[in-house]
């Protein structure tokens, strides 16, 4: 499907605080919906995606809880092991492995927090579903200051089939820069919130 421009009323609004509290994703995904979404230009570009399913959780991944001078926490994790707040390098897609780095470390993306779509849309894939998929990743209160520095785009990872049929509706949202050639230092995610995810962390 062709991008497709929608014209905004006013420039760029931060994102309004989400309603749900980032948790770490405990499922394989199957699709992956991208939206690419400009900042500070007026207007929004929204595409659809698909991919394969996520390679299962690795045990053996050990994080780096005091990581040297290269920042890197763990090199070549799993999709299945990023956890919310992870900024990452050498990041393609929420289903292919990164390496897990330092925020202050340069990185190109970052898992920015979990949403939860509406009990009675449809599954995946048609542009409806990947639009309000957008918007609950764009409810997630980010840092401005290095959010409107650079140009963003939104992608997130959709359960499977399987867990959608028993009800599962959450979405995992990353944001990575939308130039190759770039790379960012610094976190996305305020203070508190990734407070709040190392707490879950320890729990």
């Amino acid at each position: 499907m062709e991008p497709t421009r929608e014209p905004e009323s006013s420039p760029y609004q931060p994102p309004k605080p989400a309603e749900t509290q980032p948790s770490r994703p405990s499922r394989v995904w199957l699709l992956v919906g991208i939206a690419a979404v400009v900042l500070l230009v007026v207007y929004a570009v929204v595409k659809l995606g698909g991919g394969t399913p996520a390679p299962e959780a690795d045990d053996d991944v050990v994080r780096n809880t005091e990581p040297g001078i290269d920042g890197i926490i763990a090199r070549g994790a799993p999709a299945s092991a990023f956890e919310v707040g992870d900024c990452l390098t050498q990041f393609t897609s929420p289903l292919e492995a990164a390496t897990i780095v330092e925020c202050t470390t340069a990185h190109n993306a970052q898992f920015i927090g979990t949403a939860e779509l509406e009990q009675d849309i449809p599954y995946p894939g048609q542009p409806a579903t990947t639009e309000k998929a957008t918007e609950a990743c764009k409810d997630i209160k980010l840092e401005t200051g290095v959010l409107t520095s650079y140009s963003w785009e939104y992608q997130f990872s959709q359960p499977t089939s399987g867990s959608w049929e028993s009800g599962d509706r959450s979405v995992a949202c990353f944001l990575t820069l939308t130039s190759a050639d770039e790379t960012v230092t610094g976190s996305l995610l305020p203070e508190e919130s990734e407070d709040e995810t190392s707490k879950d962390a320890d729990s």
